[in-house]
């Protein structure tokens, strides 16, 4: 099998996993009895594992010369840790499995995303293009997973995301061993180094800020979407949509991107996800303007994730762009979406807060627009003097 379609095959059962996760994982722990606190602190400890995990792995991977290994090994792990939904044993042992599952699966991401560039020779276009498959599988799954739930009930969950965790070990070996080895004159990055880097930082805290909103959303927006009278198939119709809207994103994120400013679309993109969350916590009654905003998704996660791609590739050298991708991987996908999910989990209220939480989303992503415009307009690698602006 070719490297692009071993690539695609990932990604596809990548995404379909959290195409059963993330959206139904909130009904799957209410289904079990926890309310929205123990649900929002679960996801909270549970999203944690992705701030630790993805540099741990990353090091792992560079130590022992092995990326793919490493992902394997991983997946594996992950999919021990996720049998444990399986059984309903108390809260203490679904988080322990959870955590396990979440911190394992931190393994895989950040390594595919360095594959893919790896085997694309850095092709922003080539790589949207294999990463929309991705895409596809969540569109597939987050649909099936909608219907199940209103034949089989939540309890479809752990055997539904189990058959594409099998899918994605499966993926992992057929994809062709590489090692990136840093160049003799390439001095390795220090942490602490990168924080003196103002563009860096600016980045950094923009991108915390939009992932940190996602979180009522992710966690809530099922149970949202059941409280104002919708069906389990037109919730997962609606997050298709969105998802849809990513893949022809990504599709044509290669001319999106072209020469324009990745400041200047960064700013869109956190301008369109504020009116994004204010149209789905006061207008989500409405389903055809809650339906129109599933379609902001293409620059909320689509659009945005490609600038941010682009900006990781060029800010970090060569070597050092596993590490890069997994100390983006950890703050913004872990952190932010750790600190968000416990403030959802506070700010919800069994639904009675809502609004209020799709409301602070919202600011976060016009508090995430004031610092994209500090950025320069043009990345400067790291290492460079211009890079310190």
């Amino acid at each position: 099998m070719q490297p692009t379609h071993s690539l695609s095959l990932a990604y596809l059962a990548y995404f379909a996993v959290l195409g059963v996760f993330v959206p139904y994982i909130g009904i799957f722990l209410d289904h079990r009895g926890l309310n929205s606190q123990q649900i929002g602190t679960l996801l909270a400890i549970v999203t944690a594992m992705r701030i630790v995990g993805p540099n741990l792995w990353s090091l792992l991977a560079a130590k022992r010369g092995d990326p793919i290994g490493v992902m394997r090994l991983g997946a594996v792990l992950a999919a021990f840790g996720w049998c444990s939904t399986f059984v309903d044993a108390g809260y203490n042992m679904l988080l322990l499995g959870l955590a396990l599952y979440s911190l394992c699966w931190t393994a895989i991401l950040p390594q595919l995303e360095s594959a893919a560039f790896h085997y694309l020779n850095n092709d922003t276009g080539r790589y949207s293009k294999v990463r929309s498959s991705g895409s596809v599988g969540y569109i597939l799954l987050v649909v099936g997973s909608g219907m199940a739930l209103e034949q089989l009930g939540p309890g479809f969950l752990p055997g539904g995301a189990l058959l594409f965790l099998v899918l994605m070990l499966l993926a992992l070996w057929q994809l062709p061993a590489f090692s990136l080895q840093a160049a003799s004159t390439e001095v390795a990055i220090k942490f602490r180094t990168l924080w003196l880097h103002r563009p860096f930082v600016l980045f950094m805290l923009a991108a915390f800020l939009l992932q940190l909103s996602f979180a009522p959303f992710y966690g809530f927006f099922t149970l949202y979407c059941r409280d104002l009278g919708y069906s389990g198939t037109a919730s997962g119709l609606l997050i298709a949509l969105a998802v849809a809207a990513e893949v022809v994103a990504f599709f044509y994120a290669g001319k999106i991107l072209g020469q324009r400013s990745y400041t200047l679309l960064l700013g869109a993109c956190y301008l369109l996800t504020a009116l994004r969350w204010a149209v789905v916590g006061w207008f989500g009654h409405l389903p055809y303007v809650l339906a129109a905003s599933m379609l902001l998704h293409a620059f909320s996660f689509a659009v945005a994730h490609s600038c941010a791609m682009q900006f990781i590739q060029q800010f970090f050298p060569p070597a050092q762009r596993g590490r890069g991708q997994a100390l983006y991987a950890g703050l913004i996908y872990g952190g932010g979406g750790a600190v968000g999910a416990y403030i959802a989990g506070w700010s919800w209220q069994d639904g009675a807060g809502s609004q209020l939480s799709f409301g602070w989303a919202a600011g976060a992503c016009l508090l995430a627009f004031l610092l994209v415009l500090g950025l320069p307009r043009i990345i400067r690698p790291l290492g460079t003097t211009d890079a310190v602006s």
